[in-house]
């Protein structure tokens, strides 16, 4: 099965490379690590399965709010990263190697979408 999980955050321009990626790309699931504000605001062709989280929080109340939010069928992703914090992206790392899921980091670059 083929998934993406990204943040979808702080950053100038960081919600289209998020959108680009996943109008792009053909996935069976999506998963955005955000905020509520950002889950009405933000537009894609594709459903989006959200993990809403308080960007104010510090990391280890980020990290159980992901736990508490996380699916239980991942098993490997391609994680996008380009939007959001470092708490943000350390709680998600820090689950994905928990749990021993594999990931490859995908991102728009000048040839395109791009995957690592």
């Amino acid at each position: 099965m083929k998934i993406f999980l990204g943040v979808l955050s702080t950053g100038k321009g960081t919600w289209g490379q998020v959108a680009h990626i996943i109008d792009n790309t053909e996935y069976e699931k999506v998963y955005l690590v955000s905020n509520e504000w950002a889950q009405d605001k933000f537009n894609c062709s594709k459903p989006i399965n959200w993990m809403i989280i308080d960007p104010r929080k510090g990391f280890s109340e980020i990290l159980d709010d992901l736990k508490e939010q996380w699916p239980k069928d991942l098993k490997q992703v391609d994680l996008n990263i380009h939007s959001g914090s470092g708490k943000e992206h350390s709680a998600i790392l820090a689950i994905l190697l928990e749990k021993k899921i594999e990931f490859n980091v995908i991102t728009i670059n000048a040839q395109g979408i791009q995957k690592y």
